[in-house]
């Protein structure tokens, strides 16, 4: 933590940037904020078109079966949501000027075993375009990422698809649980 290379600052320098723009001179800091719960929560139920937009109601607790935008559900200040809590929500009984931010192994294994991550998942299979594995790969990419997938994230896609018997839904779990898909752009 005290090399020169880890206490550089994420602002760009064009010299540098011109000289080595994918930083694999480490000349800057690779900063990526991750989002916070809600917005990550709510950015599954979009790209899976499950999303319910209604506006305002009453709150309803955080189940699986919960299609409505986080800011609708329930906090109790007694018995506060497990996955709200992994995700650092902060503690409903005090006052926070700043939310504490984590990235911890226990949110990456809510992304490799929740029922609600899985059936994001599903859904989002049953919305990519293209017959062959390719495509459909660069249509999650585009979901996901909004963005074309390169020549070797599509091998690699291909690769794992025929190796795990066409498993659409794990493949994109997997995609789900990337940093790119959890960080702000």
């Amino acid at each position: 933590m005290l090399s020169k290379a880890y206490m550089r600052s994420a602002a760009m320098n064009d010299t540098a940037a011109a000289k080595d723009p994918e930083n694999r001179l480490l000349w800057r800091m690779n900063l990526r904020q991750r989002l916070d719960f809600e917005a990550l929560r709510d950015s599954m139920l979009t790209v899976s078109g499950e999303l319910d937009a209604k506006a305002g109601g009453p709150a309803a607790d955080m189940t699986e079966k919960n299609l409505r935008r986080t800011v609708y559900a329930t906090v109790a200040r007694t018995a506060p949501d497990p996955t709200m809590s992994l995700f650092d929500f902060p503690n409903s009984n005090i006052t926070s000027e700043q939310r504490v931010v984590t990235v911890g192994p226990l949110q990456r294994l809510y992304f490799m075993n929740s029922a609600f991550v899985a059936a994001r998942a599903k859904a989002i299979v049953g919305r990519l375009n293209g017959s062959a594995a390719g495509d459909r790969i660069n249509s999650a990419y585009r979901l996901l990422y909004s963005r074309a997938a390169s020549a070797e994230e599509v091998r690699i896609g291909e690769e794992f698809l025929t190796k795990s018997g066409q498993a659409w839904n794990q493949y994109v779990q997997m995609l789900l649980a990337s940093s790119e898909f959890s960080a702000v752009p």
